[in-house]
């Protein structure tokens, strides 16, 4: 069964947005398959106007009301030399992901399959924690992993799969969401 349907608003992830001549649409049509939903097909209005085909791993939902974000990656410690000005203290692998108002500040430990997370989103401009955020780790857009961040915005996963994966982060007290791409 599809997840979407005509009318709906989706985002394509940024692995495969440079496909395509936008990250928003609408979908116009759907075509199922039956054996491998991740193969659902989804005919695509951009906003100008042209169109496209994509597949259901590809997109995740648009909320219409909020800003969604793409994060740079702009640190990785297993690339990069240490930085002075970053936060904590060097255990595990450090990533910075960045939006122009927020960083997304995540360690990552991890064994021969799999990896424990902990992280915090920081708003730039503020000194206030983000609290109750729903923080989702996607493999492409199948959902593996949500969580609510605590009452000074720490998230934590356990048992997370290694591989390229994807960050999803939403911000009610700001409309917003950040949507980011990492490998593990």
């Amino acid at each position: 069964m599809p997840r979407f349907k005509p009318n709906d608003a989706i985002f394509i992830l940024p692995r495969y947005a440079n496909l395509y001549p936008g990250h928003s649409a609408i979908v116009t049509g759907v075509t199922a398959d039956s054996f491998r939903p991740m193969f659902n097909e989804y005919a695509l209005e951009f906003p100008d106007h042209s169109s496209a085909q994509v597949f259901e791993f590809q997109i995740i939902e648009d909320v219409i009301n909020y800003a969604t974000c793409i994060a740079s990656l702009v640190f990785d410690s297993e690339k990069h030399p240490a930085m002075p000005d970053v936060r904590g203290l060097p255990s595990g692998r450090q990533i910075i992901l960045q939006t122009p108002a927020f960083d997304l500040d995540m360690r990552i430990h991890t064994a021969k399959l799999r990896a424990f997370a902990i992280g915090q989103v920081l708003e730039r401009r503020t000194k206030n924690f983000l609290t109750d955020l729903e923080v989702r780790l996607m493999q492409d857009s199948r959902l593996i992993r949500t969580t609510i961040s605590d009452n000074l915005g720490v998230f934590k996963f356990s048992d997370v799969p290694r591989g390229p994966l994807n960050i999803l982060v939403v911000i009610p007290q700001c409309s917003s969401r950040i949507l980011g791409a990492l490998s593990i």
